[in-house]
């Protein structure tokens, strides 16, 4: 399979052109005859050193490679087009590593000739110093024939993988007749789905479920989307149905999400809990059912109070504690969903503030001003001791003289976080206020509905 991109080139056309025809990368001298069979085995000409030193993959469409940009000047001048965009740097890599140099240069000027050959002057080059055997493509960006300047079709990149797919499918090289429009994450949201961290589409999945759950039919999944405060396009006249995270205005296709989360599984889920009805019993209930609120978790941590207190309960409520407990956090208020992506920073400032027992903002205004007195002190000290250093001393002394540097430099970076922490745990301590009131003001009207559910039931 080839892999084609394309990007515009701005500055120094001679440096582009040199880095494309590099002889330390399109030349094999830099192989060892145990390397370069590793590259590929089918490579017979590998064992004559003195032919692998000589072989170039360099080749020019309707221009001379060693001439390539004294022509694209040339071309350039005279279509008085020279300020913009200079050229085109391009690059076609290849999956198999058995492919020898010839093919992949032979492919590159099929492609290249497809491509632009027809108006264009191209550079074409075979780089051998990667794993994967790729070719580099640099493309005058001022046509030859009538001096238009490469637009449109001629340089969407993406354009290109179905000419990139033909080719190799004639030279009987791996393509993917039926690639994957749209991947469910990128590799980063992976990567951090993988170490538990919460992530925008995995809160999405968790919302989808959650209301998914308490669903019947489409408009009881749109209802229970409104309460959870997602925005969201589930209109059947639409291929794709789309909701906009809590905290972003890009809304995210479902069907990025996974399998199990398309317009057709939804609807299946749905269908699913609509034939799943639970039947109430034909006689009614002779015991009465009391209900007993017995003391929490959260009820020790309001006791704590300052703002050590006010810390603890937010991570509570955020369901971070207690940390053997793991909580859904699609049922989380949507007032707190934002600051699930913020965890690491919110933790870091509940340790400065357990590990010093700061419980007022007098208190942690006294802290901050003592660090950056003391931040102020390190600094000047530091300064003496690189002039010091600066002077003619023993080779002890300098070494010496040095490891208290490196000391003094670790505890700056130590107090300037913790400066920075201060300011943080101030700004955030009056979001987190206001968000713990409201949060607490919906729970109590929803008790309140709670309540009275019950005593009909009863």
């Amino acid at each position: 399979m080839a892999v084609t991109k394309l990007w515009s080139v701005t500055h120094s056309l001679k440096h582009v052109i040199d880095y494309a025809n590099d002889p330390e990368k399109t030349s094999m001298k830099n192989f060892s005859e145990e390397q370069y069979q590793a590259l590929a085995d089918v490579l017979t000409y590998a064992k004559d050193e003195e032919k692998t030193e000589k072989v170039f993959y360099a080749q020019g469409v309707n221009c001379n490679v060693t001439y390539a940009r004294d022509e694209f000047v040339y071309v350039k001048d005279l279509y008085n087009k020279q300020g913009g965009v200079q050229a085109y740097h391009g690059y076609m890599s290849f999956k198999e590593q058995n492919i020898t140099p010839e093919l992949a240069q032979k492919i590159g000027m099929e492609f290249a000739q497809r491509v632009w050959g027809k108006r264009f002057q191209v550079v074409v080059t075979t780089h051998l110093n990667t794993r994967h055997l790729h070719c580099h493509f640099v493309i005058n960006s001022v046509s030859f024939v009538d001096g238009y300047k490469l637009q449109n079709n001629e340089k969407l990149w993406y354009r290109f993988r179905h000419i990139a797919d033909e080719i190799c499918k004639e030279y009987g090289l791996y393509y993917d007749p039926k690639p994957e429009l749209g991947k469910t994450n990128n590799y980063h949201y992976y990567q951090l789905e993988k170490a538990g961290m919460p992530t925008r589409y995995s809160q999405l999945r968790e919302a989808i479920d959650e209301a998914i759950s308490k669903s019947k039919s489409k408009t009881q999944f749109a209802k229970e989307l409104d309460k959870l405060g997602y925005k969201y396009q589930l209109d059947d006249n639409r291929k794709y149905w789309t909701i906009v995270p809590l905290g972003f205005n890009k809304p995210i296709r479902l069907k990025r999400l996974g399998d199990n989360y398309t317009n057709e599984a939804i609807i299946k889920r749905l269908y699913e809990n609509y034939y799943n009805r639970r039947f109430k019993p034909f006689q009614p209930r002779t015991v009465v059912i009391r209900q007993y609120r017995l003391q929490t978790r959260e009820h020790k941590i309001k006791k704590m109070g300052g703002l050590y207190g006010l810390y603890l309960h937010y991570c509570y409520k955020l369901g971070y504690l207690p940390k053997y407990k793991k909580q859904n956090s699609a049922r989380l208020h949507y007032l707190l969903r934002d600051d699930l992506l913020k965890l690491d920073k919110i933790t870091a400032e509940v340790r400065l503030l357990g590990s010093n027992k700061i419980q007022t903002e007098e208190q942690l205004l006294t802290y901050k001003d003592k660090a950056i007195k003391k931040i102020e002190t390190l600094t000047s000290d530091r300064t003496e001791l690189r002039k010091k250093s600066r002077r003619k001393l023993s080779d002890e002394e300098l070494s010496k003289t040095k490891e208290e540097i490196y000391q003094i430099t670790d505890k700056l970076k130590e107090l300037r976080k913790k400066v920075k922490l201060c300011d943080s745990i101030e700004e955030r301590s009056k979001s987190i206020h206001s968000n713990l009131s409201q949060v607490l003001a919906d729970e109590d009207k929803f008790k309140g509905k709670e309540t009275k559910i019950y005593e009909q039931q009863r």
